[in-house]
This record gives C-alpha cells, structure tokens and sequence, in this order.
C-alpha cells in the first residue's frame, strides 16, 4: 500500500490539507458498492473518510449499504429504509464517536506501518490498521504512541477484540480485509473488566 504514502507525500504541496475534502461517495458517480461487491474495502474506504487528515464528507445512505448506479440511481430514497440497528449503521456510529471524543482532527497523522498489503497511522491515540486483501494478515507494531501494559480494543469490537502492548510491540490481525480502530482501554473500563474476569473465575 505504498500507494498511500506516496499520496500523502503529494498532498504535502497543499499548506492546509486539513480543509481538503474527503469522500468515497457521491451524488455525481455511482456508490462503492455498486462498483465494487466488496463490504470490507467498503468499510475501509469510510475509515479513511473519517479518520485521515481532511474534512469527512459521508454520503447519505452508505450507512444502510446502498449501491445504486449512475445518477439518479444513487439517489434512493432514505426516509422510508432507514435502520438505525443495521450493522454498517453502528459501523460508522463507532468511527463517529472515537472521532468526537478523542477529537482526531486536532492530531497530526503519523503513518506506523507501511508494506505491500498493509498501512497503519494514528492520529493522538487512535489507531488505524487497514489492507488491500481479502485475506486474514498479521502485523507486528513496534513504530506507535503506546506504553508498555496498555490495552487497546478495536472500537468496533470492544468487548472482544483486545491487544496489549508489550515489550514495546503489539499485533494486529485483519481478517478477510476488515479495517480496525483501536484506543487505549481508559482506567475505569480496564477495572470493569479486570473485576469482571475475577468473578467469573
């Protein structure tokens, strides 16, 4: 994915890239999904959206997996198919709130990792994981913002999927192409859950 790095190093001629716009839909083209029948490079795409540097711009209906074609075929109707319990809907309510609380816009991205089938940034203590494969993938993190003991959970599997960092590393798995958020566990989660595995002993 050095693609990517290479695309960052040429926004670097813009002084403010933070007020570039990005997008993975619009009303202009056919969706993602119609071009493209593939929900995890989708995911991915609205990662990037949300998370790097520039103003997000998410296009209505991606949440509810649209895949309308050419306009006006990407129009659909929303009002009467909204499901705010659908999965792509807590999807992007996930990336949403770890975007208001650790307000990422107000952090530098920082690229961790980089190889042909793999690319990583944080921006202050979220970090981003991402692949071009539809495969399961297996990276070790040595370049990150992290000490040593803290956890980190994927913020859309926060109960289940948890990786500490030790010896200055920790691992990141991918699979079959899904992209991951991780934060640090705060104090008060990391009791809970600490006192909660005690009691299931």
């Amino acid at each position: 994915m050095y693609d990517l790095r290479d695309h960052y190093k040429r926004m670097g001629v813009f002084r403010e890239q933070e007020v570039l716009g990005n997008f993975i839909d619009n009303h202009d083209n056919a969706r993602f999904l119609h071009c493209y029948d593939n929900l995890n490079r989708w995911k991915t795409g609205v990662v990037f959206t949300l998370m790097s540097v520039g103003i997000p711009i998410f296009y209505y209906g991606g949440e509810q997996g649209y895949a309308g074609g050419d306009d006006p075929n990407n129009r659909e109707t929303l009002w009467t198919n909204m499901n705010p319990k659908s999965a792509l809907y807590g999807f992007v309510k996930a990336i949403i709130a770890t975007r208001k609380t650790h307000q990422t816009w107000a952090s530098d991205q920082i690229e961790r990792y980089v190889d042909d089938n793999f690319y990583a940034f944080s921006r202050g203590d979220v970090f981003v994981a991402t692949t071009n494969v539809d495969k399961t993938i297996n990276r070790t993190i040595s370049y990150h913002p992290y000490h040593n003991g803290e956890i980190l959970c994927d913020v859309f599997f926060p109960d289940n999927d948890c990786i500490l960092v030790l010896n200055g590393v920790f691992n990141v798995v991918l699979l079959n192409g899904e992209p991951k958020i991780f934060v640090p566990r705060n104090p008060s989660e990391l009791q809970a859950h600490l006192r909660g595995a005690v009691s299931q002993r």
